[in-house]
C-alpha cells in the first residue's frame, strides 16, 4: 500500500492553485482550513539544506524550527511542514512505534544523506526498526529536468547520472531510496512520485523552470491521526 493512502496519518501537498506557501500565513492557515488539519500545532522546518533533523515532543503552539531540513514526532497533536519548489518532500511513517518524519532534500541534502539521518533518528530515539518504515517521496523536479555542471556531479557518483545530448541529468530520488534500501528500509516500503514539479507548470511551483524574484513554493506536510480507544 502506497503511503499517501495509509489511514493512520495525514499526508499531503499543496499545489499551485493554492499559491505561495513560503511567506503567506494566510495561504496556509486557509489550505489547512480547508483540510480541516487548522487545529493542529503547525512545526515548519526552517531549512538550510542540510542534514540536521529535530525532534518535536514539547512545543505548545505553532512555530518555525531554525536550521534544520527534517522534523519527527509521536504526537497527533503537532502537524510537521516543509517548504518546496523542485526540492524532494520525504515522508516517513513507523507503523510500529507510530512515528512520523517529514524531511526536505534539495541536492545538497541528498548528498549529505538527509534521509539517512532521518532513519538514524527515529532508530536512536523511538526504537523503531528499519523494516517497520514506510517511506513516500513526493513531487519534485525529476532527472528529466535536473541538469547539472561537473560541480554538481562531482558530488555524486556516475551511476547517478545520465547523459543526454551532451548535457548531465541527476536522478535524486533514485539516489534517495539507495540510500533508504543502504538504511534497512524495505524496496517495497518506498514509493516514489511520478510527478515532476518542473513539467507539470499547471500544478507545481518550480524554482529551476520559472526563476521567479520571490522564492514561490508548496508546502508539503504529515500528521499522525488521533487514536480513540
Amino acid at each position: 500500500m502506497n503511503l499517501t493512502d495509509n489511514q493512520n496519518i495525514y499526508l499531503g501537498i499543496s499545489e499551485k492553485k493554492d499559491g505561495p506557501m513560503k511567506n503567506s500565513l494566510e495561504n496556509r492557515f486557509l489550505f489547512f482550513k480547508n483540510k480541516k488539519l487548522d487545529k493542529k500545532i503547525i512545526i515548519s522546518a526552517g531549512l538550510n539544506h542540510e542534514n540536521k533533523v529535530v525532534v518535536i515532543d514539547n512545543l505548545d503552539e505553532s512555530t518555525i524550527i531554525p536550521n534544520c531540513d527534517a522534523l519527527i514526532t509521536n504526537q497527533d497533536k503537532y502537524l510537521l511542514t516543509i517548504t518546496v519548489a523542485d526540492c524532494l518532500p520525504i515522508y516517513f511513517y513507523d507503523k510500529n512505534k507510530k512515528v512520523i518524519a517529514l524531511a526536505h532534500a534539495g541536492w545538497r541534502g541528498v548528498v549529505s544523506e538527509i534521509a539517512t539521518e532521518v532513519i538514524k533518528s527515529l532508530v536512536g530515539n523511538y526504537g523503531s526498526s528499519p523494516k517497520d518504515i514506510e517511506v513516500f517521496i513526493g513531487p519534485h523536479i525529476q532527472n528529466c529536468h535536473f541538469e547539472v555542471k561537473n560541480d554538481v556531479m562531482s558530488q555524486f557518483k556516475t551511476s547517478d547520472s545520465v547523459i543526454q545530448d551532451e548535457k548531465i541529468y541527476i536522478n535524486l530520488s533514485r539516489v534517495v531510496k539507495n540510500q533508504l534500501i543502504e538504511s534497512g528500509i524495505a524496496k517495497n516500503n518506498i514509493d516514489i512520485s511520478p510527478d515532476c514539479t518542473y513539467c507539470l507548470n499547471d500544478k507545481y511551483f518550480s524554482f529551476r523552470r520559472d526563476n521567479p524574484k520571490e522564492l514561490e513554493t508548496m508546502i508539503a506536510y504529515i500528521g499522525l491521526k488521533s487514536v480513540i480507544y
